[in-house]
């Protein structure tokens, strides 16, 4: 498979060392917001404890970044590597009780069908580490970073298995309790994709959905 944007080839496998840069950014992000938390009378308590979740995702992206895709076959496809529907699970974990927590999820996320291309779709699986602090009694603002593992696409494109190198990439989040234990999820995530030519395919894109945590 081969792409007709920036470049026609895509490169090999994916890095390991990328997927070590984005836990170092975790591990630093962790290390780092605790020194920078308001103190609280509260911080001789106890944090809660770790709180299972799971949670679904509509994401997408406000302009243009479709991709013409040629399969194996040598048929043409084009759409989006943004988006377009992402579901995950993980947990939270208490870092201080202020409310500092650590959330860490995999996923899966797909695109919706190539144009031209029948069920083509594009499939990634996310590891995801982001720091949320709590402003108000229901909100709270998130950071963190993001890891998309075996790229791949399906359908007629699916003689290429990792045809797409990811890069770490950066997660900016917002959250609102709607109930006890329901959570709306709002965020966006800078994502380049690279091709072996060195360019850069755009995959950056906005999420909105629903976590439910326990």
């Amino acid at each position: 498979m081969t792409f007709r944007t920036a470049s026609t080839a895509l490169r090999g496998p994916v890095h390991a060392r990328a997927l070590a840069t984005t836990l170092a950014i975790a591990t630093a992000l962790a290390a780092a917001v605790p020194a920078f938390a308001a103190p609280s009378p509260a911080d001789d308590a106890t944090p809660a404890g770790i709180r299972p979740l799971v949670g679904a995702l509509l994401t997408g992206t406000i302009g243009s970044n479709a991709t013409t895709v040629t399969n194996p076959d040598g048929s043409t496809a084009t759409g989006s590597l943004s988006g377009r529907y992402e579901a995950f699970a993980g947990a939270e974990f208490p870092i201080d009780p202020n409310g500092l927590t650590l959330r860490l999820t995999a996923g899966i996320h797909t695109s919706a069908n190539f144009s031209g291309g029948g069920s083509e779709h594009f499939t990634r699986f996310p590891l995801e580490a982001t720091l949320w602090y709590p402003f108000g009694d229901k909100a709270r603002i998130g950071a963190g970073a993001r890891y998309a593992m075996r790229a791949r696409f399906s359908g007629a494109g699916q003689g290429t298995s990792d045809g797409l190198n990811a890069t770490p990439a950066l997660i900016l989040a917002t959250d609102y309790q709607l109930l006890p234990h329901l959570r709306l999820d709002m965020r966006y995530v800078y994502e380049r994709w690279e091709q072996a030519s060195g360019d850069d395919l755009e995959g950056s894109h906005w999420g909105i959905g629903l976590t439910a945590i326990y």
